[in-house]
């Protein structure tokens, strides 16, 4: 199953646009949904405990992200959840790609993704000495996991979310497609600049029956799965160098770390 794939029963050769059009909205809204409560709502508790767990000296103090430590405004939260909106609609995206080269069983793909997502996310999120999200906020072991679980957590239950949207009967497939593609676009937000390109490209795939043919050709599916690997190694190889950074408090050199 990919993006060019809909979930559940033998796909058509070619996807209908209609259908193309939905799995990217369920993709898209699926992904800013369980990025809202696994990046913001449960990201804000995650920030909150720290700042408990933190010296005093501390508070008041700006993060990595520039948020000062202890101050809970509306503005603050407002900009928090709409930016895991767009970044797990993102990653809704990325799903739809990353599923076609996945195991159907719904579990084991669920943890696989899990896996990628925890991988890199925890080492694009995760930064090395002297960083002050992981050298003033304290126990520095929390702040590790908190960033390396949020991503993880967001991967191991987006992918139900998204194959349920998209299944036969599911949200995305009732209701005008207009109203779907406008949701998709709300929550992905600036972030259309970005993605605009590769879901074109996945479009005019869905619409040959030669590149669909290809992309669902075996050498693809390998492929996809060694760069899957690569992948993950590559997120787990940065996390161990800001880990080793963080414990010796040391600046990592570990070259290619994300």
């Amino acid at each position: 199953m990919s993006l060019l794939d809909r979930t559940g029963g033998t796909p058509p050769r070619t996807l209908p646009a209609e259908s193309f059009w939905r799995t990217v909205a369920a993709g898209a809204v699926g992904g800013g949904l369980v990025g809202l409560l696994t990046g913001g709502v449960l990201g804000r508790l995650l920030m909150r405990l720290l700042t408990v767990t933190s010296p005093s000296s501390a508070r008041g103090r700006f993060t990595d992200d520039l948020a000062p430590v202890g101050r809970i405004s509306v503005d603050g939260t407002l900009v928090l959840f709409a930016t895991t909106i767009t970044l797990g609609a993102i990653a809704g995206l990325v799903y739809l790609w990353v599923r076609r080269v996945l195991p159907s069983t719904p579990r084991t793909r669920a943890w696989l993704f899990a896996l990628f997502t925890g991988s890199i996310g925890g080492a694009i999120l995760v930064h090395d000495h002297p960083s002050f999200d992981y050298s003033v906020l304290k126990p520095e072991w929390l702040s590790v996991m908190s960033f390396i679980a949020i991503p993880t957590l967001f991967g191991l239950v987006v992918p139900a979310v998204i194959d349920r949207l998209d299944a036969a009967g599911g949200w995305a497939r009732r209701g005008p497609v207009a109203a779907w593609a406008v949701a998709g676009a709300a929550v992905l937000n600036l972030a259309l600049l970005v993605v605009a390109v590769p879901v074109a490209v996945a479009f005019g795939i869905s619409r040959s029956p030669a590149l669909t043919g290809l992309w669902r050709s075996r050498a693809v599916t390998v492929a996809g799965r060694v760069l899957f690997v690569v992948l993950v190694a590559w997120g787990l190889y940065g996390i161990a160098a800001d880990v080793a950074s963080i414990a010796t408090d040391t600046p990592s050199g570990a070259p290619l770390s994300p």
